[in-house]
């Protein structure tokens, strides 16, 4: 087992976690390295060594930009990939409901299990939580700024203020055969639910469906969209009017204006963009599942 941290990451929480995941998994007997990054690129280098090296189960222990470059290195290939969540949202955890805490997360990876699951393909990258467009993603720009003072409610304010200042754009989405044109907020697709530190903004997406799952925020008022938005932490915003949600192997999304795309909390890019589904291309150590007691 390898352990991939970056030191410095939540001023020193990276390496104070790793130490803290070390020492838990030594005294229950479980062998293990650990390999520091030194740059913002190094995650992925460190996981393609271990690769090479016939590790057979790579972790990452850090906030959800260090998790998905790690996992974006083991997509495709027999190697497992664990996670020890250290981060401000830790959404790629949720989703996969593994244990926010350090010992819950340790005890996944010796007594888990492997589970193939599928990931998100948005261009020439892998995302394995949630993609935003036009209004996330501009929360998210906004956010990444203010990530290293690791406020709770981080996400919440700044979807707040950002709802004042923002405007609603022109979209164009074709989805398994089918097109749909909409003035709206945001389009958020979902591989598993948790974005935005829990927001359950898709929340029918399942990692193991073979589907992409997109939830459109139509052209609602600004004062309507401030009312729905505490629906979001429990799925339930889906249900009000002007809300849609479509589902498919591959979407084309594109929009009238300048529009960025946000994956797992970092940028990719500008539309138009086309993601899809990648059905069980990454080995991953979840929860064992529990199997139903039968009553006699």
């Amino acid at each position: 087992m390898r352990l991939i941290v970056n030191p410095t990451s939540g001023k020193g929480r990276g390496a104070r976690v790793a130490e803290q995941a070390n020492r838990w998994l030594r005294d229950h007997g479980q062998a293990n390295e650990v390999a520091f990054s030194r740059s913002p690129s190094e995650p992925a280098e460190l996981a393609r060594a271990a690769i090479r090296e016939g590790c057979p189960l790579v972790v990452g222990v850090g906030g959800d930009g260090l998790l998905s470059q790690v996992a974006n290195e083991l997509v495709g290939t027999d190697v497992a990939f664990g996670m020890i969540p250290a981060g401000v949202g830790n959404d790629f955890a949720r989703g996969l409901q593994v244990p926010l805490d350090v010992d819950g997360a340790c005890r996944v990876l010796l007594h888990g299990e492997a589970r193939k699951i599928d990931v998100g393909q948005v261009n020439d990258r892998y995302f394995f939580s949630v993609a935003v467009l036009g209004f996330g993603a501009e929360v998210n720009r906004r956010a990444n700024r203010f990530r290293r003072f690791r406020i709770d409610a981080l996400y919440t304010l700044v979807t707040v203020a950002t709802i004042f200042s923002y405007e609603p754009l022109a979209f164009s989405v074709t989805y398994d055969g089918r097109e749909r044109r909409c003035l709206s907020w945001m389009i958020a697709v979902g591989n598993t639910w948790s974005s935005a530190r829990g927001m359950a903004l898709v929340p029918a997406a399942r990692p193991d469906d073979g589907v992409l799952d997109a939830c459109i925020i139509n052209g609602m008022g600004k004062w309507e969209l401030l009312y729905t938005f505490p629906r979001v932490f429990k799925g339930r915003h889906i249900y009000s009017t002007g809300i849609d949600t479509i589902r498919g192997k591959e979407m084309t999304i594109a929009a009238d204006g300048p529009c960025e795309i946000y994956a797992d909390g970092e940028r990719v890019g500008f539309l138009p963009v086309t993601l899809k589904a990648v059905p069980e291309a990454l080995l991953v150590m979840m929860p064992r599942c529990e199997a139903p007691s039968q009553e006699k």
